[in-house]
């Protein structure tokens, strides 16, 4: 690794270890510096610091805006001492356990300077120093191959090119197995680790010189092109595709023969293939089981859960306290879910799902059923529990994730204790989820799912509410009728017009048209840009009493001048400025610098940060700061408060503005929505209509009226591969053989 022309090099003993992240090594250290006699602060990272090392730091001084000059560290090596009293003193710093300073000075005294050197290669002579048992000296010697292991780790991985923050990570994996592990088969990295894809894999595997052609490097081609087609959406991935896709991945052509390293794959049992389906194992298991769970619950109730006279009651007491009247389908949904173990519900906005939500609620309360309301998000759940008055909650708490078992408490060996669990939002559901919540729910009872089939689908793999209602052997419910003051929206009229694939006529404001929906004709995307910034921030509060804290910014991308990095930095720096002002240096997270006040938003699911769990579209403010140790904490939309640190932070983006397909399941007081001629590859009529769909009393589209034609009239060209309706009609011809 070469050095840059500014690089130093300085030499120095660590006085005191400021900050440690056990997680990823990053640390503040305070280093006396014998030459100069000064005292300095190094950032960087080091595994494991103690006070008394030795250290040869390389980087360069650089000038914190709040914490002043320190030294920022590219690399820090431990040098051991030479003399007796810096050998006594290095190992009494706390690195070998069971040493102080009374330890470290007998082994001294008995070794003289020979100590480190017999330590590393004779540790079992420990027991010769007067006063050291065979104990002790055994744990000496243990904590001492730990840290040869460790040294030999680091320098195999850092020697590799690959950064000391990632060198940190890998070890805390593999601990002292790493470099037989990485030599073997760097592909396990991509398999392993979360974040490392299959370009840092096989960058690692390049510098430790595998051939481009290695049966290691086409496995782990094959296996990473199927974990791409999961993260498009699709279960499985057809034969000839997959062999496509792994090729071009793998920059071979079509004369190198994958089957080979398919067939491996398919043996040691990672990967399925069902005639030309090709699947990763857990897709597959998911699948089945999911298709398994339904074809036994299509056949209705020998005896309703619920007996007809007692839900007549609760729908006429439920009219009257909530001063309306049922329609006949919702009468329908109600009676449908006492006969039948599995129902699903579909709608679009203002057609009574939440009433049909609310009535089953009410009916499952009346007939003192056991009940559980429950959606993938936070945000959705808390509308359920607003709505009915009862408790709800996301999936993953319901099922109660355990983080020591890396799964959730509630399965197949230990159901809810429920008769009946309604699911709002179920469009959000994936394979994966639909698998974990469909085993926790008892043989003996029903379960809802509630929805609207013609948003976008979940953004894991699968499409499990669309194939489900394409299926007519399930019982299922479609809401209609549109009522009255959902008539009176504008945006239900929008949404209802993009879902029949008109071009929806969206008044433009001209300070006498009331609506709750307006169009604003920007060509150009940096006054596009301008104009939405003025919007949340002046315009919308001024004139519509609307907080800018309750206006979401929803785009079909993060890239480009209307994408979410460009408006997330332009309304940051106008919604937060004290932000700027206060000088707060603020933390830096990719494209994004996180400052005290910042709305973000979690993107991925994180089980373990507290007892709870943070979810994919978990939401909140950045309560406070820490640019030294590179740690946030975040006040969630439920009230509590959750430290990230260098480890998990990047898990976090600004959400001043998100994609549409973040803001699924969520109910936005305000929404504006980017919409451009150069989105044109992501107009689509899913796309539009959930973003449409998110807002509750106000919405601003800006863009071009040619860019709303495309998306409201262009069906989604990118078919979801699944298997599942084929799946469950097997499972029922089965049956009906049976």
């Amino acid at each position: 690794m070469s050095r840059a022309a500014n690089d130093r090099i300085i030499r120095g003993v660590v006085r005191r270890v400021t900050f440690r992240n056990p997680e990823n090594g990053y640390a503040v250290l305070k280093v006396d510096l014998p030459e100069s006699n000064e005292q300095i602060t190094v950032v960087g990272t080091c595994l494991n610091p103690n006070v008394g090392q030795n250290l040869l730091i390389r980087g360069d001084y650089t000038v914190h805006p709040r914490f002043g000059k320190q030294f920022q560290a590219e690399s820090i090596q431990e040098v051991e001492p030479s003399s007796a009293e810096g050998i006594s003193k290095y190992l009494a710093s706390g690195l070998i356990k069971g040493v102080g300073e009374k330890t470290a000075d007998k082994i001294v005294a008995h070794f003289g300077t020979d100590a480190l050197q017999i330590l590393k290669t004779q540790p079992e002579r420990i027991s010769e120093v007067p006063g050291i048992g065979r104990k002790k000296a055994a744990k000496i010697a243990a904590s001492v191959k730990d840290n040869q292991d460790l040294q030999e780790v680091m320098r195999f991985l850092l020697e590799h090119n690959i950064s000391s923050g990632l060198a940190s990570r890998i070890y805390e994996r593999y601990k002292n197995r790493t470099v037989e592990i990485l030599s073997r088969d760097p592909y396990l990295l991509a398999r392993d680790m979360r974040g490392v894809g299959f370009a840092t894999a096989d960058s690692i595997a390049m510098n430790l010189g595998l051939e481009h052609d290695s049966p290691e490097r086409l496995k782990a081609g094959v296996y990473y092109a199927l974990e791409k087609g999961a993260d498009d959406g699709h279960c499985y991935l057809t034969l000839d595709t997959l062999l496509v896709r792994a090729r071009t991945l793998l920059g071979l052509g079509e004369e190198y023969d994958l089957s080979g390293a398919l067939e491996a794959l398919i043996k040691e049992g990672s990967v399925i293939k069902d005639e030309e389906r090709i699947y990763l194992r857990h897709l597959y298991r998911a699948e089945i089981f999911v298709a398994d769970f339904i074809g036994q619950r299509t056949a209705p109730y020998e005896t309703p859960l619920v007996s007809e006279r007692l839900i007549e009651r609760a729908l006429t007491q439920a009219q009257e306290e909530l001063n309306i009247s049922f329609s006949a389908e919702q009468r329908e949904a109600a009676l449908a879910a006492s006969r039948y173990p599995f129902l699903v519900v579909t709608g679009g906005p203002g057609c009574g799902k939440t009433t049909v939500i609310r009535a089953l609620s009410r009916i499952f309360q009346y007939a003192e059923k056991r009940l559980a309301l429950t959606a993938p998000t936070g945000r959705a759940a808390q509308r359920m529990s607003q709505v009915t008055g009862l408790p709800a909650s996301t999936i993953h708490r319901l099922l109660k994730y355990d983080p020591i078992k890396r799964g959730f408490l509630h399965g197949l060996n230990k159901p809810l204790a429920v008769d009946a669990v309604i699911v709002d939002e179920a469009s959000m559901i994936d394979i994966l989820l639909a698998r974990d919540l469909f085993s926790a729910i008892p043989r003996e009872a029903t379960l809802i799912l509630v929805g609207d089939k013609d948003q976008l689908p979940s953004v894991g793999p699968g499409r499990v509410f669309a194939d489900l209602i394409a299926l007519k052997e399930i019982k299922t419910i479609t809401l209609n009728r549109l009522f009255r003051r959902a008539k009176e929206s504008t945006i239900n009229t929008i949404a209802h017009m993009i879902n029949s694939g008109l071009t929806p006529q969206i008044p433009e404001p001209d300070g006498v048209t009331r609506s709750d929906a307006y169009f604003i004709a920007k060509k150009d995307p940096q006054k596009a840009c301008s104009l939405i910034e003025s919007l949340v921030a002046e315009q919308i509060p001024k004139k519509f009493k609307i907080p800018s804290n309750e206006i979401v910014v929803l785009t079909p991308t993060n890239r480009g001048p209307l994408g979410t990095q460009v408006l997330n930095q332009r309304l940051q720096e106008r919604l937060n400025p004290e932000g700027f002002m206060n000088n707060t240096a603020g933390v830096k997270v990719g494209h994004y610098t996180l400052r005290p006040g910042d709305r973000v938003c979690q993107r991925v699911n994180n089980y373990n940060i507290d007892s709870y769990g943070v979810f994919n579209g978990d939401n909140g403010i950045i309560y406070s700061v820490d640019p030294v140790g590179k740690k946030v904490v975040v006040e969630l939309w439920d009230g509590r408060l959750i430290t990230y640190d260098e480890s998990n932070i990047s898990q976090l983006s600004l959400a001043y503005a998100i994609t549409v397909h973040r803001s699924q399941g969520s109910e936005i007081p305000c929404v504006v929505l980017a919409l451009h001629d150069s989105h044109y590859t992501l107009l689509e009529r899913q796309l539009i209509y959930t973003a449409v769909t998110r807002a509750k009393k106000l919405l601003i589209v800006v863009g071009s009226k040619r860019a709303l034609m495309l998306a409201s009239k262009r069906m989604g060209s990118k078919k979801r591969l699944t298997a599942l309706s084929e799946l469950v009609k097997k499972r029922m011809s089965i049956q009906d053989v049976i």
